[in-house]
């Protein structure tokens, strides 16, 4: 028996839909919200892939697989004009409270305190 999997943790718990411009609503490419989350906060937010496994509260082998995984996914769906739905996964909120932009700041800010 495997190891149980360890939630990962995630800002904002988002569903949403991306569909192309002439997509046929068949073709459906599922992107879990962790995937959506290591996306956000290394392609988007510019964090590497070891802050972002910290923010995720998770190692960041299990962040490269995620990556990886949302990578494919993505390309195989603007390729192949695939709609791309964000739903579900193994994921737990950060207990900020406040939102993504807490804790993207938060991050940011733990960057210039070990500059300081």
């Amino acid at each position: 028996m495997g190891r149980p999997i360890k939630p990962r943790t995630v800002c904002s718990d988002i569903e949403r839909t991306f569909v192309p411009e002439g997509g046929k609503p068949e073709r459906v490419i599922r992107l879990t919200v962790e995937e959506y989350e290591t996306i956000r906060l290394i392609d988007y937010a510019g964090l590497s892939q070891l802050a972002c496994a910290d923010m995720m509260e998770v190692a960041r082998t299990t962040v490269q697989a995620i990556y990886e995984s949302a990578r494919f996914k993505i390309a195989d769906a603007f390729i192949n004009q695939k709609t791309i739905v964000v739903k579900g996964g193994h994921y737990a909120l950060c207990n900020h409270g406040a939102g993504v932009r807490h804790c993207l700041k938060n991050e940011k800010n733990r960057g210039n305190d070990a500059n300081a």
